[in-house]
């Protein structure tokens, strides 16, 4: 967020991308066992908005638009508009949606 609120925006999600391939290299993308964890973060306090976040960006990654269209949906809803981070976050979605197909053949490598 730092990053982002000096105007560094794209390097940003260069690291994301980077973190993705050290990630995919490992085989660290257990995506169904991350669902189950933010699930259980919004069963426990459905109001907050930052688990529909991260589901929303998982599902991006799984290349299922429905469910992280539904999700960021949800997120959109419950982030405060005075939120410090919302420019930021709301740019982390628009990168999801609009990268949504080149991560997955990404991780698909």
């Amino acid at each position: 967020m730092v990053m982002h609120k000096n105007h560094e925006g794209p390097a940003v999600f260069e690291m994301l991308e980077r973190a993705l391939e050290v990630a995919r290299q490992q085989k660290k993308g257990d995506f169904e066992e991350a669902l189950q964890k933010f699930q259980a973060l919004i069963d426990e306090n459905p109001r907050d908005f930052r688990p529909y976040l991260c589901q929303g960006i998982v599902y991006s990654l799984l290349d299922k638009r429905k469910e992280a269209d539904a999700n960021f949906e949800i997120y959109r809803s419950l982030v405060p508009e005075e939120f410090p981070q919302r420019g930021f976050l709301d740019d982390v979605v628009l990168a999801a949606k609009i990268k949504q197909k080149k991560l997955r053949k990404e991780l698909q490598r």
